[in-house]
């Protein structure tokens, strides 16, 4: 697995997005994050911690993005002002959710590596959360969403969307399918860490959403071409030699398949699950 430093690099890159392409920036900050967790909770290869830490390495931590930020000491209250900040930003859509995305990934970090909640980290990423702005979408169905405190009903309702989705965008770019991982999951993260009332108040946000992608695509959804069909994966050491000569200049590439395992290992229903592995190259 990857060492906690790499939760460290995580925060410092989330808590300097703001000061520029925030969007981007933030991407690449809950990337980081998001393969610590991938190689830490899932059931990953050997070799694929190993080939993710040179990747970043290489790519990204160079960056000033990733500059360390100052030594200060830890106070763990601070974090309490990550959660007000998101409730003051939470209605909504807001940049197919990132609002919740990234802090959530930030408190999940915070949570295992509390001597990094210093001031500087807590107000940068504080001044990120309002930069994503709300969008208004096209929608008019009702939407019951299962009770968030069932993990498994709620997992396997964001799967049964997923696969719809997927099927919906082909050849119009699967954008909406990969957030809709990472935005549920965002939700089971927030509950995890005790967060209940927030997750709750995330929920009417993603409600929107859910009935956005249901739509299918729109004109502002432009053709994109589909990724080859393949049955190597993300949990396999073949897929992350495959990438090595990809491009990584976005987060999507450690960002999606923690959502995906994240909500799979959760799920019990095998022909669900199934159905998932057989569409899951298209975000992939």
């Amino acid at each position: 697995m990857l060492s906690t430093e790499y939760l460290l690099h995580g925060l410092d890159a989330m808590s300097r997005a703001h000061e520029a392409d925030y969007f981007k920036s933030g991407h690449l900050a809950g990337a980081v994050i998001s393969a610590y967790y991938l190689c830490r909770d899932m059931d990953v290869e050997d070799g694929v911690a190993d080939i993710l830490a040179t990747r970043i390495s290489q790519d990204w931590l160079p960056s000033p993005l990733f500059a360390p930020v100052p030594d200060e000491p830890a106070e763990p209250k601070l974090v309490t002002r990550i959660v007000e900040a998101m409730r003051d930003n939470i209605t909504g859509v807001r940049q197919v959710g990132h609002n919740v995305i990234l802090p959530t990934l930030a408190l999940k970090a915070f949570q295992d590596v509390p001597e990094a909640v210093t001031r500087s980290r807590v107000e940068g990423i504080c001044e990120l959360i309002p930069d994503f702005q709300r969008t208004e979408l096209p929608m008019d169905e009702e939407l019951d969403l299962p009770a968030g405190d069932d993990p498994r009903l709620f997992a396997e309702f964001v799967l049964e969307e997923f696969i719809g989705s997927t099927e919906r965008f082909v050849g119009r770019g699967q954008g909406w399918s990969g957030h809709l991982l990472t935005y549920g999951t965002a939700l089971l993260d927030l509950r995890d860490l005790g967060h209940h009332e927030l997750a709750q108040q995330a929920e009417d946000g993603f409600k929107m959403y859910v009935r956005r992608i249901r739509l299918g695509p729109l004109d502002s959804d432009q053709p994109r071409q589909e990724h080859p069909a393949t049955t190597v994966l993300p949990l396999e050491r073949t897929y992350w030699e495959q990438k090595a000569g990809g491009d990584w200049s976005f987060g999507h590439v450690t960002k999606y398949p923690y959502g995906f395992y994240r909500l799979m290992n959760l799920a019990q229903d095998r022909r669900l699950k199934a159905r998932c592995l057989e569409v899951a190259f298209r975000i992939f």
